[in-house]
């Protein structure tokens, strides 16, 4: 995602909404923000995102301000804080796509409050991904795992480790499924076909997930090749 060189360089530990930002769960009545509000739901819904996503992951719009014409959708911590957030622009064509906080602020869990440890996870790039596998998914906000999560990964119980990027992070993804498979963890590489989790919607990406199978050492060092 693009970023204004203008953002404020924002710690991660005082992150909070923009001041302008609207939950469509709590619109007021003014015409001007109903109208704005169906854009913005209006584009939410062709990115298959549900009224029962709104509600639970608290996602909003500015119809005003430096995210004005973006929605809103934030991730929080463990302890219910606010610890990352994306603007998406609901305009198209859209000059700029994406306006989020600045990348010194993405070494977070995304989406923390949700996960369960105990369990297989999920790791895709983007936000709109996670919605759509809705299921113990965390956004990496790009295409690293970072060091808080990293650490997370490696010191809790989960054994099995999904990791669904975009085929231009295949680097990336195999990297980071060696460093986590030399920690005992059994690590998936999910395959695409070029695509990302939000464009094949949830079942295709379901049906993609159970004929994964687990990396070994030859089929990593065999994918590892490919890219030569």
């Amino acid at each position: 995602p693009s970023h204004d060189k203008e953002e404020e360089q924002i710690s991660s530990d005082i992150l909070e909404l923009p001041k302008e930002f609207v939950s469509f769960s709590d619109i007021p009545e003014d015409r001007v923000t109903q109208i704005e509000s169906k854009h913005a739901l209006k584009f939410l819904k062709k990115r298959g995102i549900t009224q029962d996503d709104i509600i639970k992951y608290n996602i909003g719009f500015c119809k005003e301000g430096k995210y004005e014409g973006r929605v809103i959708i934030p991730s929080y911590d463990n302890n219910k804080r606010l610890n990352y957030f994306i603007a998406r622009d609901y305009k198209e064509p859209s000059l700029q796509k994406y306006k989020n906080p600045p990348a010194s602020a993405k070494d977070v869990i995304g989406f923390e409050l949700y996960i369960n440890w105990d369990a297989p996870i999920i790791l895709v790039e983007g936000i709109f991904d996670a919605l759509t596998i809705k299921r113990n998914v965390i956004p990496l906000f790009g295409k690293v795992i970072h060091g808080k999560l990293m650490e997370k990964l490696v010191k809790s119980s989960v054994d099995r480790i999904y990791i669904a990027l975009g085929a231009d992070a295949r680097r990336d993804a195999l990297k980071q499924a060696e460093m986590l498979m030399s920690y005992g963890k059994e690590v998936y590489l999910v395959e695409m076909e070029g695509k990302d989790a939000n464009e094949i919607g949830f079942e295709k990406f379901l049906t993609t997930l159970e004929q994964t199978a687990p990396l070994n050492l030859q089929s990593l060092l065999e994918k590892k090749l490919q890219l030569i």
